[in-house]
């Protein structure tokens, strides 16, 4: 809360900031909060966000903003749930409010749990002085304490049993979960460039796909070959050496049309993607050939990292690299289903 999806910023190393109006962030990052809200939405996490148009405070993150968390979540969108702050360890929060002060902030500001502190012990002390000083009414604090004891009975915590993990993983990973998941998959996938036409070349022709930033065969990669017979796979790995990378660019000249895909395979992905400047140029090359189309399975933001790709057939931006959004960008290719 209230909204971390259009910032370039990771809020574990610095501190994002979401420079739109008030008018803006009421009718589009607060409006699944609202309707969740008067869904019955038990907890929300607040981000670690600079917002200018809600709090003008400088360098004051979200988490510690009483005007918007007090202000605006639980005053003007009503909200009666469990408050629970974003990781109070992250830079987007210590940067600016080191040594403890960060905990005791966000506890002023109003919320009801706050995680995974820098160290627990101080801010305990901190937060029971801030009480001694009636930073916080007796009122507001037992309403807090009243609310995390609700949601433990709720939880049945008042009669703990230990958790059977036997299965845990399958029954995280149930069917319903993982066609959801698909779901939701095929619903993100966004078309940057082109249209059915650019995006479904020709069956019969000679056909090139290309992954881009990973050392092996992707999903992706095979579900288009089952559509495209006539088809050969390339692989280009983070440190493929410029003289293989010309040789396939030579290579790739020979066929009619290409589809490359796009990938950040760390773990924690970030805007930026960690590839040499021999790759990047190598995908500047591949979006000038004519008939050739772009998948990013990668954070949105890392395409302004990528100088020339803005000059293929058809660019979709997926996101994220995982096997539903290959499958998805797989299905509007063939056209299977419309893309966004």
């Amino acid at each position: 809360f209230p909204g971390h999806g259009d910032t370039n910023v990771d809020s574990h190393y610095d501190l994002p900031l979401l420079p739109f109006t008030r008018q803006r962030l009421d009718s589009l990052e607060e409006y699944p909060f609202r309707e969740a809200i008067n869904a019955g939405l038990s907890g929300v996490m607040v981000a670690h966000m600079s917002i200018p148009a809600l709090d003008s405070s400088k360098n004051r993150p979200s988490t510690l903003s009483r005007p918007i968390i007090t202000g605006v979540l639980k005053d003007s969108l009503r909200f009666k749930g469990l408050v629970v702050s974003d990781a109070m360890e992250m830079k987007g929060v210590t940067k600016f409010f080191p040594n403890g002060d960060a905990d005791v902030q966000a506890f002023i500001a109003g919320n009801d749990i706050i995680e995974l502190s820098e160290n627990t012990e101080r801010a305990i002390k901190l937060v029971r002085k801030a009480i001694r000083k009636h930073l916080v009414t007796k009122e507001e604090f037992e309403m807090r304490v009243k609310k995390i004891l609700a949601a433990k009975y709720w939880a049945g915590l008042n009669n703990y049993r230990n958790v059977a993990t036997n299965n845990v993983v399958a029954s995280i990973n149930r069917p319903e979960a993982r066609q959801l998941v698909q779901q939701l998959s095929d619903a993100a996938v966004t078309l940057l460039k082109g249209n059915t036409t650019s995006l479904r070349l020709n069956q019969t022709h000679k056909t090139a796909i290309v992954a881009i930033g990973t050392d092996k065969i992707t999903l992706f990669q095979q579900e288009l070959a089952r559509w495209y017979p006539n088809s050969m796979l390339y692989v280009v790995g983070k440190a493929t050496p410029v003289n293989e990378l010309n040789a396939m660019l030579a290579s790739l000249k020979k066929y009619e049309q290409v589809y490359v895909g796009i990938y950040d395979t760390r773990t924690r992905p970030q805007s930026k993607l960690d590839y040499n400047l021999d790759i990047k140029f190598l995908i500047a090359q591949l979006a000038a050939q004519p008939n050739t189309v772009m998948s990013v399975f990668a954070n949105a933001y890392t395409i302004a990292g990528l100088p020339g790709i803005e000059k293929s057939g058809a660019l979709m931006v997926c996101y994220q690299n995982n096997d539903e959004l290959q499958r998805s960008a797989a299905k509007i290719i063939t056209g299977q289903m419309k893309p966004m």
